[in-house]
């Protein structure tokens, strides 16, 4: 009885979290759609459990705990890499975060970060890297030098690289500039904490050496990104870009 009540309270409290989003600032994504399906499904379980088989339960049971091991191996890479914290570096890349019909919050962000440690680092330079375009901007790498430029950094430390569509290609083309302008391979990736690890790995696997410029999160829309993390983080072992 008590683990019914258990998985029906953790159902209830995952459909309400990861609706959040969605009812207060209109985000849906693949991580709050997958969050309110297992947690719709983990509320019909504690409270049909009866109903299943034994086999079953312990088949379930084990998916649990692979999918709580995949969690904590990956949690653990996430926080190396926000921890793996910018000094000095000369570089700084801010990968764009599109949202079509709103400029994202995450983005804004990331270029204020940016235009903080730039204005530290008066040496740095900026590649403003994305390509996708919306309803507000030309694209994301257009609107990151724009706003750049409204912080006083001035547009001759402001590289836009336009033409990215994924984090992989954020570090791809910023790595052939880097390589065309004789700039330094150590780099500082202003993003959100929990994308600090992909982007560090696509860094690296294009040939950069990667520190963090974090980013905080709001706490409401943190388990929908996570989540959505996650999912991109495992796809990307896969496919490897």
């Amino acid at each position: 009885m008590i683990i019914r009540i258990l998985l029906m309270i953790i159902g209830i409290t995952g459909i309400v979290a990861f609706y959040l989003p969605l009812g207060k600032k209109g985000i849906v994504n693949v991580g709050n759609v997958v969050g309110m399906i297992l947690s719709v499904l983990v509320l019909l379980f504690g409270t049909f459990s009866w109903l299943f088989s034994r086999n079953f339960k312990i088949v379930l049971l084990v998916i649990v705990l692979l999918i709580l091991i995949l969690f904590i191996i990956i949690n653990m890479k996430m926080s190396r890499a926000k921890n793996n914290l910018a000094s000095n570096q000369t570089v700084v890349i801010v990968p764009g975060c599109t949202s079509k019909y709103s400029v994202s919050e995450a983005l804004t962000s990331r270029i204020k970060e940016a235009a903080r440690y730039l204005d530290k680092n008066k040496d740095a330079v900026c590649i403003a890297s994305g390509g996708i375009s919306s309803d507000f901007y030309e694209t994301e790498a257009d609107y990151i030098a724009v706003e750049l430029s409204k912080y006083g950094i001035q547009k001759s430390r402001i590289i836009v690289e336009n033409k990215s569509q994924n984090t992989f290609e954020n570090m791809k083309f910023a790595r052939k500039i880097i390589s065309e302008k004789n700039l330094s391979k150590e780099v500082a990736i202003s993003t959100n904490e929990y994308h600090q690890y992909r982007a560090a790995l696509s860094a690296e696997r294009c040939g950069l050496k990667p520190s963090a410029i974090n980013v905080s999160t709001d706490k409401m829309v943190y388990p929908t990104f996570f989540l959505r993390e996650m999912i991109a983080i495992v796809y990307y072992w896969i496919r490897k870009k």
